[in-house]
C-alpha cells in the first residue's frame, strides 16, 4: 500500500470515531467538528494523488 492510502485510512477511522473521542474528553461537540473537518481535508488532499495515478 502507498503512504497516501495509509493516511486516507487514518482519516476515515478518525471520522468514524470522532463522536466517541468527543465524549471521552467531555467536549460539547466542538472537538467532533474539528476532527470531521480535518478528516475531510485530509481525504480531499489524499484523493488528488490517487486520481492522478489513475489518469
Amino acid at each position: 500500500m502507498d503512504l497516501t492510502a495509509y493516511i486516507l485510512l487514518v482519516a476515515i477511522v478518525a471520522a468514524l470515531f470522532s463522536d466517541k473521542v468527543d465524549q471521552a474528553v467531555s467536549g460539547n461537540g466542538t472537538l467532533r467538528k474539528v476532527i470531521l473537518v480535518s478528516a475531510a481535508g485530509v481525504f480531499l488532499i489524499t484523493l488528488i494523488p490517487i486520481l492522478f495515478q489513475l489518469f
